[in-house]
């Protein structure tokens, strides 16, 4: 069986978020700073999931231990889902966004800190998926391609709001209605989400892991007891 890591397709290429990147320059501004971690923790997120489905093959990376659970595709479905659902509406209110006119520190907001503070893992409280944002069960490169496109118009999205007070501009939830977050606490916010999944694949692929090696452990003593 063909192994991930020995793949062909797009992922042993330079990832595309990597490639939308744009140069760093010295004596950035407050405001600056905080774009560029968030966009340091959405780099982190697609560099450590391709480390992580590194040398898997795509029937463990689509492989759901139980009926309940996601796979790792599914996973990175659901954060390209996810990603692109927000996308459009943070987009349109970056275009509408006022020009920093001094060097202060962007604000997240009272319950968007709240609700990242329950996205990041290790997890306790789930939240329901709503329908636009379940996953499909689709093949493992599918996914991948999906995820990493998505990763890379975030982070276009991230870049091009240096510079503007994108704390004073709103974006409506694009799956919970009732709820608004100021631009820089969504891009927060998707960055948070991506965490919590990643840590979830993390899950699912020690649990595959510890499988196989009980099963060779039971393997190799039917293996002796037959002898």
């Amino acid at each position: 069986m063909r192994m991930f890591g020995e793949a062909t397709g797009g992922i042993l290429r330079v990832p595309n978020f990597l490639r939308a990147m744009p140069p760093r320059t010295g004596g950035t501004r407050i405001s600056t700073s905080q774009l560029e971690t968030v966009s340091d923790q959405v780099e982190r997120v697609t560099l450590k999931a391709r480390d992580l489905v590194g040398g898997h093959c795509g029937a463990d990376l689509s492989t759901s231990l139980e009926s309940a659970s996601w796979s790792v595709a599914q996973c990175l479905d659901h954060l390209a889902r996810t990603t692109n659902a927000f996308l459009p509406a943070i987009s349109s209110a970056i275009v509408l966004a006022p020009r920093l006119t001094s060097n202060r520190a962007l604000r997240t907001g009272a319950l968007t800190r709240l609700f990242i503070r329950n996205l990041e893992p290790p997890y306790r409280l789930r939240f329901k998926v709503l329908a636009p944002l379940v996953p499909c069960d689709r093949g493992f490169d599918a996914a991948w391609n999906a995820f990493d496109d998505s990763q890379a118009e975030l982070m276009k999205t991230i870049h091009s709001a240096i510079g503007l007070a994108v704390d004073q501009v709103r974006v409506k939830s694009p799956v919970y209605g009732r709820f608004s977050y100021n631009v820089y606490g969504a891009l927060r916010m998707l960055a948070a989400h991506e965490r919590r999944h990643l840590w979830q694949i993390q899950q699912i692929l020690k649990a595959l892991d510890n499988a196989r090696l009980r099963n060779a452990s039971y393997s190799n003593k039917m293996g002796i007891r037959a002898l």
